[in-house]
């Protein structure tokens, strides 16, 4: 078992016992399209014993998973693969396929629930069903921070205000975003 032991803020001692890293990076591509890729990364603070894998040592990886969309400006999903690299059961790796359900659904409000129901419960993977919100705001951020360092006019647009708008406590209508962002907009419904 992991020496690793800490004091918590609190004073009390705990020894680490398991780790997820979570991991969401976009990418421009040379066609005009976003690859965002999320990558899961759950590791234990001691030896796993699997039926399936055998033994894995502490800090070995007992999920190591991709999920890669590819969206247009317009965040359609026009691809969609999942890589199961480490797995704790043989079977896990069938699901990757499941995710190709994901094109042709577009991020957005609700989209959540569609692409729940496009995979499967049984048929898809937890843990990469997981990643869907991460992923959407990685391509939010993605193509908006683009946007917005190499697209004139794009600060303040009608586009961006009807996305952004109530969205967070940070874009709230009478927040500091909004003042700045959109000083004429009165939408309280974003």
């Amino acid at each position: 078992m992991s020496e690793e032991v800490a004091t918590n803020k609190r004073g009390v001692k705990r020894q680490f016992m398991h780790r997820r890293n979570i991991d969401a990076r976009g990418y421009l591509r040379e066609d005009g399209l976003w690859d965002i890729e999320g990558v899961i990364q759950d590791t234990k603070g001691y030896e796993l014993k699997l039926p399936d894998r055998g033994d894995v040592p502490e800090g070995g990886f007992l999920h190591h998973l991709t999920l890669t969309l590819t969206v247009d400006e317009q965040l359609n999903i026009v691809d969609a693969y999942a890589e199961m690299f480490d797995t704790p059961y043989l079977d896990c790796p069938g699901a990757a396929v499941s995710y190709e359900a994901l094109v042709g659904l577009q991020i957005g409000k609700g989209w959540i629930n569609e692409a729940r129901r496009a995979i499967g419960r049984v048929s898809g993977c937890a843990h990469l069903t997981e990643l869907l919100p991460v992923l959407a705001s990685a391509a939010m951020q993605s193509i908006r921070g683009y946007h917005l360092n190499f697209t004139p006019g794009f600060i303040g647009g009608d586009e961006e205000r009807k996305n952004m708008l109530n969205t967070c406590h940070g874009f709230r209508t009478g927040g500091r975003a909004q003042i700045r962002l959109w000083p004429d907009s009165d939408d309280r419904n974003g």
